[in-house]
């Protein structure tokens, strides 16, 4: 199924593109498009939860009058679990794809249920093949010492959705807020107004549990995992007295500001960035 999102100005961050946390919420809004002409349009209302959502952010673009076209697909169709796919195109090219795991919940019972049979069957009338992801390792760096760049992100009540609790593409927020801070503190060359661009390339998020608006505020901790001639990888995890609510994995990649192409990382930075490195378990 295609469905068409008109973009809006507000959609464009500081470094003159749509924002990646932005594409998370066409992501969830070209979700509930596909849903609502179908028997699984119910589920938009009687609870569905996010357990794991993966995006690759393939080419950067700009607002103008264009819609952004999504096709939307179901790929895996399981007893309560559904995995969702997604390709976007601006413009006749391709700029992010995605993947995100549903489970059908019941909000009342305070668990996951499974599916009813209209729901089962408006899913497999989606129903296409699955693409393939490459891996990217998420880990749970939340009170590790050697992770100890720790942001406060206080909770909007725009960050919560119809559910009740903190949405997803909030949580998507929350990571951008503290990967630059924790980033900029690091090293001045991490500025996403400097000499060259920090772009997102890809985030997986897993969930672990719902963040509720009652908490007032959540930490987030961020480390280094990979660092390569271009490129770094995150990892970061969501934190709320004590209780991890999601890990990540984000990767980065520097880009010359004139050329708009991947640049290598000055040695100064490497230098810098390497000091933040967390031990994979």
């Amino acid at each position: 199924m295609r469905v068409e999102i008109p973009l809006r100005w507000s959609d464009m961050d500081a470094q003159g593109h749509v924002n990646n946390v932005r594409i998370w919420e066409l992501v969830q809004e070209a979700r509930n498009q596909a849903f609502i002409p179908t028997e699984a349009a119910p589920m938009l209302d009687s609870g569905m939860v996010v357990a794991s959502q993966r995006v690759e952010f393939v080419q950067s673009f700009v607002v103008d009058e264009e819609p952004l076209l999504v096709d939307v697909w179901c790929s895996t169709v399981g007893a309560a679990r559904i995995i969702m796919e997604y390709a976007a195109h601006h413009r006749g090219t391709k700029v992010a794809r995605a993947l995100t795991e549903l489970c059908p919940f019941d909000f009342v019972a305070g668990r996951l249920r499974r599916m009813y049979s209209q729901e089962k069957s408006a899913m497999l009338a989606m129903s296409a093949p699955a693409t393939s992801w490459s891996a990217l390792p998420v880990v749970d760096v939340a009170g590790r010492t050697d992770a100890n760049d720790v942001v406060t992100v206080p909770i909007r009540w725009s960050d919560v959705d119809r559910y009740g609790h903190v949405n997803n593409v909030s949580l998507a927020g929350y990571l951008q807020e503290a990967r630059i801070l924790a980033t900029t503190a690091w090293s001045p060359a991490m500025r996403r107004a400097g000499e060259n661009l920090w772009v997102v390339a890809r985030q997986d998020v897993r969930y672990v549990r719902q963040l509720h608006p009652s908490t007032q505020q959540c930490r987030v901790h961020t480390g280094l995992v990979r660092l390569g001639t271009s490129s770094i990888t995150l990892a970061a995890s969501v934190e709320a007295h004590g209780d991890t609510i999601l890990n990540s994995a984000a990767v980065l990649v520097c880009v010359d500001r004139a050329t708009g192409r991947a640049t290598p990382i000055a040695e100064e930075t490497r230098q810098v960035l390497a000091a933040h490195f967390v031990a994979r378990p």
